[in-house]
């Protein structure tokens, strides 16, 4: 069903999730400064930021289910009020356990990014919903490109107004919804079920990661994104310790080398992603973004300077620019086009997964072998996701793609 005025609705949808996501932007550059200044060990600060994403990973389904029951609007309206109170917990936070909480919090209310999606699924047509979800990326870029470099600028007057000002914007975004946004799902279209709703949605996502991962040509490709995930996550996190010590930099060049990599990454996904997809296929682009990366990394750990580590910044934003989306897309076109939700959601909660673990792994590496040995293990995870990657077997027979044979008239890059 189309709703009326669609191209305004999805622009407010656009909207909400930008601001409510710069406002997540701002306070990633910070929270390890702010935790390490509590006196937080690098565990401690993977254990904070795994944290926010085990609970998305947890509250996804349940906010999904509760959307198909009582509609898409009071979900969305309900997680960025949620998401603002998180912020001022941020903002507040005197000691490591409030800051944990206001974390937790924070994951709690950010795992409706599904049911955006699928407010834009119930007022798009099938030919507008891939541009329709485009936004939802759109935002995800544009946030972690300002809101990194707005959350530098202002920590300058302490590590509380950023988390303020990340509250102000998604007091903002709620506001925008309340008065703006139409529900999307009348009460005809709700679940009428009084099932158990979040653990059925559990239940059916076990289901689904034993069918897709029975299938080695859906397991391999999901195996290498969750490799490369895991170590990009593990950049994400130790990342702005390292600024710290050993090179003797502050939250405001956090920031600035953040929304670095954001803008690099999204020039890449943005505008080199197709044309060399569509020359030299998803494994090769790929494996080389992985390598990029990888090499990237290792380099940062063994170099230890800042003149070597802003410029080893580009190939971070630009390998994983090219590792996510191509490994994404090889995994979408590697499964029949009736079980693309199933399959994209199983790699979506193995990324989570890697997500959660990746903080944890790499603050424990940071605290036991130092900075330098710390980032050069990353490097090396990257470099096997790269390496599993290019050493994944060609998709054959026992795959069943019913595409198949357009599918592997790819160029040779992508033989696969």
């Amino acid at each position: 069903m189309k709703a009326p005025n669609s191209k305004a609705v999805l622009g407010i949808i656009f909207l909400t999730v930008f601001l409510d996501l710069v406002g997540f932007g701002i306070v990633l550059p910070l929270l390890p400064f702010y935790a390490t200044d509590m006196g937080a060990t690098p565990l401690m600060v993977g254990l904070i930021i795994s944290s926010y994403s085990a609970m998305q990973f947890l509250f996804s389904p349940v906010w999904g289910a509760l959307s198909d029951r009582l509609g898409r609007r009071p979900l969305l309206i309900l997680g960025l009020f949620g998401s603002a109170v998180s912020y001022i917990v941020f903002g507040l936070a005197d000691t490591i356990g409030v800051l944990l909480v206001s974390r937790v919090i924070a994951g709690i209310m950010g795992a409706n990014i599904p049911v955006a999606q699928a407010y834009i699924a119930d007022t798009t047509t099938v030919e507008q919903r891939a541009r329709g979800m485009g936004l939802i990326g759109a935002a995800f870029g544009l946030g972690f490109i300002f809101g990194p470099a707005i959350g530098g600028f202002l920590s300058r007057w302490g590590y509380g107004v950023p988390g303020f000002a990340a509250a102000g914007l998604s007091f903002l975004a709620a506001g925008s919804a309340v008065f703006l946004l139409p529900e999307s799902l009348p009460p005809e279209r709700r679940t009428k079920t009084t099932g158990h709703g979040g653990l059925d949605a559990f239940a059916a996502r076990l289901r689904a990661a034993r069918r897709v991962f029975s299938r080695t040509s859906l397991r391999d490709p999901i195996i290498g994104f969750f490799l490369g995930t895991m170590g990009f996550a593990g950049f994400t996190t130790t990342f702005p310790l390292f600024l710290d010590d050993p090179l003797g930099l502050n939250p405001m060049h956090a920031g600035a080398m953040f929304a670095l990599v954001g803008t690099i990454s999204a020039i890449a996904q943005g505008g080199a992603i197709g044309p060399l997809v569509e020359r030299y296929g998803e494994k090769l682009v790929g494996t080389i973004g992985g390598l990029l990366l990888g090499a990237a990394l290792a380099v940062i750990g063994l170099a230890r300077t800042t003149p070597i580590t802003v410029v080893m910044l580009v190939p971070v934003g630009l390998g994983w620019g090219l590792l996510a989306p191509s490994i994404q897309s090889l995994i979408s076109r590697r499964a029949h086009a009736r079980e693309q939700g199933e399959v994209l959601g199983v790699n979506q909660s193995a990324s989570a997964v890697a997500r959660m673990v990746g903080p944890v792994a790499a603050g424990s590496a940071f605290g036991v072998f130092g900075p330098g040995l710390g980032f050069i293990a990353g490097g090396v995870l990257v470099l096997a996701s790269a390496a599993w990657i290019w050493l994944m077997p060609p998709r054959g027979a026992a795959v069943g793609d019913l595409n198949s044979t357009v599918a592997d008239q790819r160029p040779a890059g992508e033989a696969s």
